[in-house]
């Protein structure tokens, strides 16, 4: 509707043309729905809708427990996802993320992502959300570092906005997130477990209006943290639980094929069910999508495991492998090689001949002479030890019975060993494998438990009181401890060596640190 406006003739004179304004320059045109537009414009079809934008404009599927957190974002300001593996987290929160920014006016939405390392926010949500903008051809541009510009005309021109950005804010800067201000503020806490109180406490501080929203999501891995306490009963939080059950590989929704294939499989359930215990912390977070009980007697806490997962350490000492040997059924042979707290795996068998597992050990050695090997020469493991040493190759025997050091305050070796690999995790001195490239490890290593004898002296679970509660042997996780424990030449950690002094202990410099305090 154009509505034209005719002034009076304020000088008396004959009327203009028809037309013309008072000053005779023409029709004067006033858009009126523009300009209501611009006050006061049409809410976007899809605002309130966001399972059907991703379905209309994305072409994506959505499963039903997808849908429902979609649904939660859109009609609750705080919403809590705690959710089994692999089933479509980072996935889901980018259709939010790009929802939101789609169906809001530009200069009044923004997103912010966050999680524990910059690897997961840029390698995996941001990844997720460069396809689904991609895909849907939304507006501006996605940059590697986990930002997103709209508006312009060129890249850089002054009228481009920031509309998101993803980053991992230092854990004791609650300032990371200030200096944003949209009246559609939508905030991601992806890998929820792992980020901090202090930045919960700062995200609060950008949802301060009715319109913001928060969605916070993850596996339900550390009891302790403050994610655990936000999906409690009256946190506030709606929360939704993903177990592997809900998914529709196993409830039988009928969803595409292709999506079969990117949901975690029963295999892939029935294989963690035997390799990690229905007990086990991971195998209730991972696969039940609920948080394990952990109790005082868990050994080594999940929060000190995720940490050592996140620590990223160089890596270039000559260090020491641990070797922990199994022959039939269903135990491995396991070997790791710790170097100056970077703990990896460097060999894997299982159902193997001790005389191919003596090869393989010797081969290891040859190629590596001056990095000393652990070798587990209790029970099948004497013999490969045996055959090592008689090859004339950098071989200790290790003997987790063996008296401990400081044997009043630990009933064996192999208590002592693990007290002081929990002592190292504590001290930031040791830095695990992700998940992605050892998820078993993790497992065995959350789920072993310590306890005090008649003597008030510390002893751990043994391998066969772990079998009758249903759990795997710990074969990655000794041989890790092994890759750590002294007598083969490496010293402990420094903070390690500090609290052995405080106890009156001392320990020769090794060789090995000797090797690693030089150039390499």
């Amino acid at each position: 509707m154009t509505a034209t406006i005719t002034e009076p003739d304020l000088f008396g004179s004959s009327p203009e043309p028809a037309g013309a304004d008072w000053l005779g320059r023409g029709e004067v045109g006033i858009d009126l729905e523009a300009l209501a537009e611009q006050y006061d414009p049409t809410p976007h079809p899809y605002r309130d809708a966001p399972v059907d934008w991703v379905h209309e404009e994305l072409g994506a599927y959505m499963w039903s427990k997808q849908r429902a957190i979609l649904e939660s974002v859109q009609a609750n300001r705080y919403t809590a996802v705690k959710s089994c593996h692999d089933s479509g987290k980072s996935f889901t929160a980018a259709q939010a993320v790009c929802w939101w920014l789609a169906t809001r006016p530009l200069g009044e939405a923004f997103a912010v992502t966050t999680a524990p390392t910059w690897n997961q926010v840029h390698a995996i949500l941001w990844r997720e959300i460069r396809k689904a903008r991609s895909r849907a051809d939304l507006p501006g541009r996605t940059t590697l570092d986990a930002r997103w510009y709209m508006g312009g005309r060129v890249i850089g021109d002054e009228d481009e906005q920031l509309v998101a950005y993803g980053r991992k804010p230092s854990d004791y800067d609650q300032d990371g997130f200030q200096g944003i201000h949209a009246k559609y503020v939508l905030v991601v806490i992806d890998e929820a477990c792992g980020v901090p109180k202090l930045l919960y406490d700062a995200v609060d501080t950008l949802a301060t209006n009715e319109h913001a929203r928060v969605l916070a999501i993850g596996n339900p891995d550390d009891p302790g943290s403050h994610f655990e306490k936000v999906c409690r009963p009256g946190s506030g939080w709606n929360v939704i639980g993903v177990s592997a059950f809900d998914t529709p590989n196993f409830t039988g929704e009928d969803v595409p094929d292709e999506l079969h294939d990117l949901l975690l499989s029963p295999t892939w359930v029935d294989e963690r069910k035997r390799r990690w215990g229905e007990t086990s912390p991971t195998y209730v977070s991972k696969v039940l999508g609920e948080f394990p009980d952990v109790s005082d007697d868990t050994l080594l806490a999940p929060a000190l495991l995720r940490a050592a997962q996140e620590l990223d350490l160089p890596g270039n000492a000559l260090g020491q492998f641990g070797a922990d040997v199994a022959r039939m059924g269903t135990d491995e042979t396991m070997v790791y090689r710790n170097r100056g707290g970077h703990v990896r795996q460097v060999y894997r068998a299982a159902k193997q001949d001790t005389t191919v597992t003596t090869g393989a050990f010797a081969k290891l050695c040859r190629q590596h002479p001056k990095v000393p090997m652990q070798v587990d020469a209790v029970g099948v493991g004497a013999g490969v030890y045996d055959n090592l040493r008689a090859q004339g190759l950098n071989v200790v025997e290790y003997s987790g019975g063996r008296a401990a050091v400081d044997a009043k305050r630990f009933v064996n070796k192999r208590a002592e060993d693990y007290w002081n690999f929990r002592e190292a995790l504590e001290a930031g001195e040791v830095d695990l494998p992700p998940d992605s490239e050892d998820e078993d490890l993790v497992a065995q290593l959350g789920s072993i438990k310590w306890a005090l004898d008649s003597k008030g002296r510390i002893k751990i679970e043994s391998k066969d009181d772990m079998k009758k509660r249903g759990l795997p042997s710990p074969d990655r996780a000794d041989a890790v401890v092994m890759a750590f424990a002294r007598g083969g030449g490496i010293s402990l950690p420094t903070a390690a060596k500090d609290r052995a002094k405080r106890r009156g202990k001392r320990r020769r410099r090794s060789e090995t640190a000797d090797l690693m305090s030089k150039e390499m």
